[in-house]
């Protein structure tokens, strides 16, 4: 049965449509809190004690680990994403979504590890301040490479699988809208992560403590 291609038009009319919406949501969001903005930061109290007291190490490393937590859990949906997509390609094969399944929780187990032993980035020892960013703890440097190269791990695996099921119906040309679209996303997607995620990982062991994560956000 052939495939209807969507015209691009509404395709890029739908994209645009939810950019807008999203935009129109964050103005909004800034219009109704602006007069708690400007009584509260604007109006509030700037001096050093104030500053010390946003950036002290307890009340940073309780927020580390709230955003240790937001990230990883994109992460793991992502992988879910890419889970659901492969058990789609591979319909008859649930081993290769069950060897998928497993280690997309074995990634979610090493990460909620990493971050139990996140801590606040120190810049400066003799100041003492902390910034409200994660590390991980220095002693598991190696271990801590885990967050970056084991989902590109999953990633790559994934990838291969996408390729081997859409690219011999491509060359063939006899691979739909719908198959040329998942390979054409895969490799997008997979060229920018692999990009990162090996430059994070090398930064995760190597680069000051200030920097290591950069690329993790």
């Amino acid at each position: 049965m052939p495939q209807t291609v969507p015209p691009i038009i509404d395709d890029v009319a739908d994209t645009l449509f939810v950019g807008f919406a999203s935009f129109t949501i964050l103005v909004w969001d800034h219009i109704i809190t602006f007069a708690d903005e400007v009584e509260y930061i604007w109006k509030g109290s700037k001096g050093p004690s104030a500053f010390l007291l946003l950036s002290s190490q307890h009340s940073c490393a309780r927020f580390i680990r709230y955003e240790g937590c937001t990230v990883a859990i994109a992460v793991e949906v992502v992988g879910l994403m890419m889970l659901l997509r492969i058990n789609a390609l591979y319909p008859r094969q649930k081993w290769i979504t069950a060897m998928l399944g497993i280690l997309l929780v074995v990634e979610t187990g090493i990460n909620a590890w990493l971050i139990s032993r996140g801590e606040p980035v120190l810049h400066n020892k003799s100041s003492g301040i902390h910034a409200c960013s994660m590390i991980f703890d220095p002693q598991i440097s190696t271990a801590a490479t885990a967050s970056a190269w084991y989902p590109l791990l999953y990633d790559s695996i994934v990838f291969a699988l996408t390729v081997n099921r859409t690219l011999p119906s491509i060359r063939k040309k006899q691979a739909g809208f719908v198959l040329k679209r998942l390979f054409e996303d895969g490799l997008l997607y997979y060229s920018v992560i692999f990009a990162i995620t090996c430059v994070l990982t090398f930064m995760i062991v190597a680069a000051p403590p200030g920097t290591k994560n950069i690329c993790a956000q």
